[in-house]
């Protein structure tokens, strides 16, 4: 590099004013930037060259105790996302997440093998099934359910918020949103006539604890459920499958047989919501020798008028209309947990 800056110096020299000085100034420039990025290259290998050289000579047990350190640098960071996840707040017990959905399926899959297990069972002795058919008659709700605070602050500002909508021209008619007054709950009673009393939601009924009467419970669904004796306990309206009897006219026939004929129901379907298996005793299978149980097959139909007879349902020790977690409370009490269970998820 010096001997070119020693031939071309005085060359510039010679002629500063001049193109030619201008082109060997920027010829000379250029010269030595070339000449020092080579310079630097050839450093900056020999100092990758010497450092891959000393990484050769890392003994075995610096080694290990550099990746220890790696591997306990790595460890630290993930322990500090760890605890400052948890110290997070969570507005969901994690504990709760999916309960119910595994509370059903902890009791739907043993009763599915059990059921499996019966059905093999049964083949293997070559007995049939007594086949019968329960009827869940079900009265829909008669007034609308109470509403959650909650739900009454979003009804009140959803209608206020309505108010401010889109105003179309008077010219169209139509009234203008900003008129619209948000009236609550109380203040539409206080507009009722005079004298005009609104039914009440909670019956003479359900003050008495009366559960033999359709007046009671009007916010919630209930099902016509009877108690023949001490030994049948809670169950549905049911009837023994005859020969060439569909399950839906079998259903009708319990109807008829246990409740009369002044209840008129609605059929929703030819399809039964469930089916429920109980194998026969030793005792009970040497009275009915042709059968290894019953396979109940539940069909849900609706209430639509009328009433019960008093003189067949006087028959029973005891029945009513039961919403659904009183009828699976009184069956887990005579029959245990999993028939409450079942009861609570079949209605």
């Amino acid at each position: 590099m010096s001997n070119i800056r020693h031939v071309l110096m005085p060359m510039a020299r010679r002629c500063p004013n001049t193109a030619a000085s201008n082109i060997l100034r920027t010829t000379l420039s250029a010269t030595s930037l070339s000449i020092s990025n080579s310079t630097m290259n050839t450093t900056h290998h020999q100092y990758r060259f010497q450092s891959a050289k000393s990484k050769t000579k890392m003994s075995l047990k610096d080694f290990n105790n550099e990746k220890s350190a790696a591997k306990q640098r790595r460890k630290e960071i993930h322990d500090a996302k760890i605890e400052r996840r948890s110290s997070l707040p969570q507005r969901r017990d994690k504990e709760k997440k999916n309960h119910n959905n595994k509370v059903f399926r902890s009791w739907f899959d043993k009763l599915t093998e059990q059921q499996a297990y019966l059905d093999r069972e049964a083949r293997r002795q070559g007995l049939p099934w007594k086949i019968k058919v329960a009827v869940m008659i079900e009265r829909l709700p008669v007034v609308t359910p109470d509403m959650e605070d909650w739900e009454l602050d979003y009804m009140y500002l959803r209608a206020e918020l309505d108010r401010y909508g889109i105003q179309y021209p008077k010219e169209l008619g139509m009234d203008d949103p900003m008129e619209t007054e948000v009236l609550t709950v109380e203040e539409l009673y206080a507009l009722l006539p005079e004298g005009y009393t609104p039914a009440p939601r909670e019956t003479l009924a359900d003050s008495a604890g009366d559960i033999q009467t359709l007046e009671r419970r009007l916010k919630t669904r209930v099902y016509l459920s009877i108690r023949p004796d001490d030994a049948t306990g809670w169950t549905l309206p049911n009837a023994v499958l005859n020969e060439n009897e569909t399950l839906l006219e079998a259903a009708k026939r319990a109807v008829t047989d246990v409740v009369g004929d002044n209840l008129k129901i609605l059929c929703l379907s030819n399809c039964p919501m469930t089916v429920d298996m109980i194998p026969y005793s030793s005792e009970e299978r040497n009275k009915e020798s042709d059968f290894f149980g019953e396979k109940i097959f539940f069909m849900r139909i609706q209430y639509e008028d009328g009433d019960v007879s008093k003189e067949m349902m006087g028959k029973m020790d005891d029945w009513g209309w039961l919403e659904r977690s009183e009828m699976s409370d009184k069956v887990k009490a005579e029959k245990g947990e999993d028939a409450g269970f079942f009861y609570k998820y079949m209605l």
